[in-house]
């Protein structure tokens, strides 16, 4: 069974295998929890995320997936680049959920047992507290096999709370 868990801190403090981070279309990291490892680790992540577009032929992600990266300078194995808003910054329950659950799959995939993952769209976003509950309740339910746990970090103390109540109440 995966265990669910909140943490209230800087993501890029957090203890895990794997990590995943918010990202826009275009793969910027720019700002928020997707500018984190840029700025702490540098610029190869950007430059490994922009060559990913150009080998591809894509000029954007389509919102609800999520790119793989090698670690570079970081403690990860991999770090997911999820993208759950479009060009616009705007995003719904699906888009939140289908992007989890790709990135959770790559890292998976990627041998991470323990994941840290921001919570999606929830910064430049501007998903609601309430919005994105809703969003993550029925993945916190499920077992993704080969990970143990995932636990969500955020520095925003009201959405800290309300995910620490959807764990506790799905753990009964």
């Amino acid at each position: 069974m995966t265990r669910w868990f909140v943490f209230s801190a800087d993501i890029l403090d957090a203890k895990a295998d794997g990590l995943i981070c918010s990202a826009n279309p275009n793969l910027n990291p720019s700002g928020g929890v997707g500018g984190a490892p840029l700025l702490r680790y540098g610029n190869e992540m950007q430059e490994f995320l922009h060559g990913h577009l150009r080998s591809t032929g894509q000029r954007f992600i389509k919102p609800g997936n999520a790119v793989i990266a090698p670690p570079f300078k970081s403690p990860y194995k991999a770090i997911a680049h999820a993208v759950a808003i479009d060009a616009f910054y705007d995003t719904n329950c699906d888009l939140i959920r289908s992007a989890y659950e790709k990135a959770i799959g790559e890292l998976a995939a990627a041998s991470c047992r323990t994941i840290a993952a921001a919570c999606l769209a929830c910064g430049y976003g501007r998903c609601s507290v309430t919005k994105f509950v809703e969003s993550i309740e029925p993945l916190i339910a499920k077992w993704y096999p080969n990970v143990d746990t995932i636990t969500l970090v955020t520095t925003n103390t009201e959405l800290s709370d309300a995910i620490a109540t959807v764990v506790r109440a799905t753990k009964c």
